[in-house]
């Protein structure tokens, strides 16, 4: 997904374009908004269910049995589904309706069968993108999930101010995202509850709790605003800004590591899924320009 926002009859990139160039493009073409030619983004926004984010070696026990997940030197990272096509049920002007069947990918990295839709619809200044996870299996089944949209640093030459209502963090002594205990109380360096400039020298990959109201994108100088809200269910957030020129706010259902944290008694978002038993929230994104 890209996604422009049109101010004073002119385009600007609010999220990535990654989709592939046309043959015989020039370096320029290429250098898209948000892009580096070295490290180029693959998707500027996807979805990770069903669970967010990381699950320590990829390991965990659920209901007194261990699972062990495949690609455990990252983590299991991003959810089981983010390199899925998704299927497209209905399309219209303004709405798409997509979904996705673990069954029919034998070696999805998952245990328990599910299925996962999605619905984006456009009106007027607001996206708002619905999900629904089901756990299509015989068992009790973890669950959770999240979005993980890009946004573009630098939007009709201004760079952004961030606005975060959340009021914890969660320890990272290993720099390693994934968490060392319980939430903390935020450092100044963190705290994002008041406007304040995102700093493009302030290399933050973090998990964030208490999510609660919305959160503000305001390239200000550009005269681009977006305003992020999510469900309730939606209580975490993670903040990644790296030394590119794009930077990820990741409303999300669970924690890092939820399912581990949730074994040691820490309450980190995870939901329980009984068979056909679904989860559902909606992300909206809404356009303010001046």
């Amino acid at each position: 997904m890209a996604a422009e926002i049109c101010r004073a009859g002119r385009w600007h990139h609010v999220v990535p374009d990654c989709r592939p160039l046309a043959a015989g493009a020039s370096t320029s073409t290429a250098l898209r908004a948000g892009q580096t030619m070295d490290a180029p983004l693959q998707a500027a926004s996807f979805h990770m269910l069903p669970y967010s984010n990381r699950i320590r070696d990829g390991r965990f026990e659920f209901q007194g049995k261990q699972i062990q997940l495949a690609n455990a030197q990252d983590h299991a990272i991003h959810g089981a589904l983010s390199m899925l096509p998704w299927q497209i049920d209905t399309q219209e002007d303004s709405s798409l309706t997509c979904r996705i069947r673990s069954v029919d990918h034998p070696s999805v990295n998952w245990p328990w069968p599910v299925e996962a839709m999605i619905r984006h619809d456009v009106q007027g200044d607001c996206l708002s993108s619905t999900l629904i996870l089901t756990n299509r299996g015989a068992t009790d089944m973890p669950a959770g999930f999240g979005w993980h949209p890009y946004f573009v640093r630098q939007v009709n030459g201004a760079s952004p101010n961030l606005t975060l209502p959340v009021d914890k963090v969660f320890p990272d002594e290993n720099s390693d995202c994934l968490p060392d205990g319980a939430a903390v109380p935020l450092p100044d360096e963190l705290d994002f509850r008041k406007p304040r400039k995102l700093d493009e020298n302030q290399r933050i990959d973090c998990c964030l709790e208490g999510l609660s109201g919305a959160c503000v994108i305001d390239w200000q100088e550009g005269g681009i605003k977006l305003i992020m809200t999510a469900s309730d269910i939606c209580r975490y957030l993670v903040l990644y800004n790296p030394a590119m020129p794009h930077f990820a706010v990741e409303p999300v259902s669970n924690a890092n590591d939820a399912f581990n944290l949730e074994s040691r008694g820490i309450d980190a978002g995870m939901q329980v899924l009984g068979p056909d038993e679904s989860m559902q929230a909606t992300l909206q994104l809404r356009v303010v320009t001046c």
